[in-house]
């Protein structure tokens, strides 16, 4: 076992490109995760391949769970499948995503939101780290020293 194990994965928050230093970009903005129809992936209408493309699953076990229910249920599947096929919207054509970062923030967002709740407080936490070692190095006396340097300097 590695001496000073305790902690070590945390050293990389105060890091220049560490977390800490991310942390308080700006969010992605209001959620664009929406179940849309999937034309591309569609068998019939895209709302299996919607379904499966809004959670992050595969098209196949939404269909197979579909026939599986309509056989056990029927018509009420069909039916289901249907009013959906005519309400849900086409799914657009451009990715409505910035990024990677921000399309894994929104589908977790929506699928689950627990875990975008420990994301968001791991950001915090990261946050306030960052905001503790700027308020040290603002109050330490070399900062004292520096500013009253400077202000020599300028004939202040």
């Amino acid at each position: 076992m590695r001496e000073n194990h305790h902690h070590h994965h945390h050293h990389h928050w105060r890091d220049r490109a560490g977390y800490a230093y991310r942390a308080g970009a700006p969010g992605p903005g209001p959620n664009v995760h929406r179940l849309y129809k999937d034309k591309d992936r569609a068998m019939v209408a895209g709302v299996c391949a919607g379904i499966a493309d809004y959670y992050g699953w595969r098209p196949d076990g939404i269909r197979v769970a579909l026939v599986i229910l309509s056989l056990f249920m029927f018509p009420l599947p069909v039916i289901a499948y249907f009013i959906a096929a005519m309400v849900m919207k086409q799914k657009p054509a451009a990715p409505p995503y910035r990024s990677t970062e921000e399309e894994k923030f929104w589908r977790t967002f929506s699928t689950r939101p627990k875990a975008t709740f420990s994301e968001l407080k791991h950001r915090f936490r990261a946050l306030d780290t960052r905001l503790a070692d700027l308020e040290a190095a603002a109050l330490s006396e070399e900062y004292g020293l520096r500013k009253a340097f400077k202000d020599l300097e300028r004939g202040a």
